[in-house]
């Protein structure tokens, strides 16, 4: 974050790859007086407890783990048996969790 604000860029929103480094940029965002979210916006990924309890509460991307891993766990027992895996393509489908670091207009 701080290397994107020495560009001088006009942005008004990051996206990060997960929770943590969204809840490091808010981090040097404050360090620099730039105020989340009506300065910058700021979302995460992985809507992990860090996400909850950063402030301003982070918006961030749901993955549902719990229906991929179990669809994991499936195919690698039917691979272990060494039965076939159906072809179909699986689409998981993640939801944004929208809390306090997102400016809405």
């Amino acid at each position: 974050m701080t290397n994107l604000l020495s560009k001088s860029l006009d942005i008004t929103a990051v996206v990060t790859y997960n929770d943590y480094m969204a809840a490091g940029a808010i981090q040097a965002l404050e360090t620099n007086a730039i105020a989340v979210p009506q300065d910058i916006s700021i979302i995460g990924f992985d809507d992990g407890l860090i996400a909850r309890f950063v402030h301003p509460h982070l918006t961030t991307v749901r993955y549902p783990i719990a229906m991929m891993a179990e669809r994991a766990a499936r195919l690698a027992l039917l691979l272990s048996r060494g039965e076939k895996i159906e072809d179909d393509p699986i689409v998981f489908t993640p939801t944004l969790v929208q809390r306090k670091s997102v400016m809405t207009r």
